[in-house]
């Protein structure tokens, strides 16, 4: 169920009857901005310092739904950051609050959870395989600049062309080698028959770019995963039914709209509010 206390949300354990659109939005709270004061927080309780279609704090998200770790949520303004969000951190999301410490970045505070809540384990024990799959995850993660590259196009004055040069580059210098990977490893998952801690780090990237061919329709055949990246599309098409990405993720659609209205004005609440009613 979900216990909601002023704009900030107490996560418990999901019934699997509630409705998946129903679980994708209960995050979708207030982003408080410069002037507001900060909601009260239980030091004793995991508090998650996130913005809602960030990617870097859906990272920690992911692995707090992945885990069942009860936790408070309070969305922030990232151009209009409050004093007491700034105070003592990076400036950016995810941050968790706990015990009274401020714990930034999104690896960081994923590894921070994965240790102090042991089970279920997202790494593999073996620590030569841990520090391959970090080694995957840095690699793959660089992507978001290609990515956000693209979303830039309209300020940039970026042709199509341009565009499509940039994404065939994402292709070559990261899926094609996240293909070799998965195909190496003979896996469903980077973790085995089941999704990872390195899984959960490079979803928000590939979540992003499947919402690319609606964000620019022109042109969109030419920003689609190509289908004979068959492992990558198999491992997406796994991710979407993974529980804590469809508790979490916005699909394609009514990202690629909240990204348009985003950039427009950088108004997060209205980027949410108005669409709400995109259900793919």
């Amino acid at each position: 169920m979900f216990l909601l206390q002023a704009s900030h949300i107490i996560y418990r354990r999901l019934s699997a009857s509630i409705d998946p659109l129903q679980r994708m939005t209960f995050l979708e709270s207030h982003h408080f901005v410069d002037g507001e004061e900060m909601p009260s927080v239980d030091p004793n309780k995991i508090t998650l310092i996130n913005m809602r279609f960030c990617p870097y704090a859906e990272r920690t998200a992911l692995v707090l739904l992945a885990k069942g770790i009860p936790f408070d949520n309070i969305n922030v303004n990232l151009k209009k950051k409050p004093s007491w969000f700034t105070e003592g951190t990076f400036g950016k999301v995810p941050v968790i609050l706990y015990k009274g410490k401020k714990i930034p970045e999104s690896l960081i505070t994923s590894d921070f959870l994965d240790e102090e809540y042991p089970e279920p384990a997202l790494y593999p024990v073996d620590r030569l395989a841990k520090a391959i799959d970090r080694k995957v995850v840095e690699a793959v993660s660089t992507i978001a600049g290609k990515i956000f590259k693209i979303y830039m196009a309209d300020t940039t004055q970026q042709s199509e062309e341009e565009k499509v040069e940039i994404f065939n580059a994402a292709v070559t210098n990261h899926l094609i080698p996240f293909e070799k990977e998965l195909k190496n490893r003979g896996t469903l998952f980077l973790f085995g028959s089941r999704a990872g801690m390195a899984d959960y780090m490079v979803w928000p990237f590939f979540e992003r770019m499947l919402q690319l061919p609606h964000s620019f329709p022109d042109i969109g055949a030419k920003l689609a995963i190509p289908e004979d990246l068959c492992c990558v599309n198999t491992w997406i098409k796994a991710m979407q039914q993974n529980e804590a990405v469809k508790l979490y993720g916005f699909p394609p659609k009514r990202s690629a709209a909240i990204y348009k209205l985003y950039f427009e004005d950088f108004d997060y609440d209205k980027a949410l509010a108005q669409t709400s009613h995109i259900k793919e």
